[in-house]
């Protein structure tokens, strides 16, 4: 899509034929770059479900270790979770999913904390609905909570974080 040639003015179809022409050939150009961003988005989507997998080791992990070996409240653990798996999963979209070149880290990362913290909320009480008053296991359902949080996550880091154009390589 960087080597696009700009819209001819000079020229209008003159002839029923000359417009077909001109019509088919502005279709297939679209066509063309709808299938490279449909490819891209395919791709990006494919490095996040793998390399992103990385974090959710690490946040169940983490939440496992502390809540079931060391004994610590289930939402204390999962605020510890959060902070390693965030901080692992920040490196791993700037640098292996989303490709991000920046200048800036340190803010790209504020706002990264910033989106991730509506699904930690979310997650700390789909913990609390299933754990306190529903009785679950506590790591099952850290599973279903986080679940639901990587998919809003996904989301979040590609529209609000990870979305400088210019930056993005494929």
């Amino acid at each position: 899509m960087e080597n696009q040639v700009p819209l001819r003015h000079n020229h209008y179809p003159s002839t029923e034929a000359e417009y077909e022409a001109e019509l088919t050939e502005t279709e297939n150009e679209f066509a063309e770059q709808l299938e490279e961003v449909e490819e891209k988005a395919h791709k990006q989507i494919q490095r996040y479900l793998l390399w992103g997998s990385l974090s959710v080791v690490v946040n169940i992990a983490m939440f496992y270790l502390f809540n079931s070996i060391f004994g610590v409240e289930y939402q204390i653990s999962n605020l510890l979770a959060w902070v390693f798996s965030v901080q692992t999963a920040f490196w791993v979209d700037k640098l292996l999913v989303f490709k991000h070149a920046s200048d800036h880290p340190f803010r790209d990362m504020g706002k990264f904390y910033d989106t991730r913290v509506f699904t930690y909320i979310l997650e700390a009480v789909i913990l609390y609905v299933g754990i306190s008053l529903l009785s679950f296991h506590p790591t099952i359902t850290k599973v279903i909570g986080h679940g639901l949080a990587v998919i809003g996550n996904y989301f979040f880091s590609k529209w609000f974080i990870f979305n400088n154009k210019e930056h993005t390589k494929a």
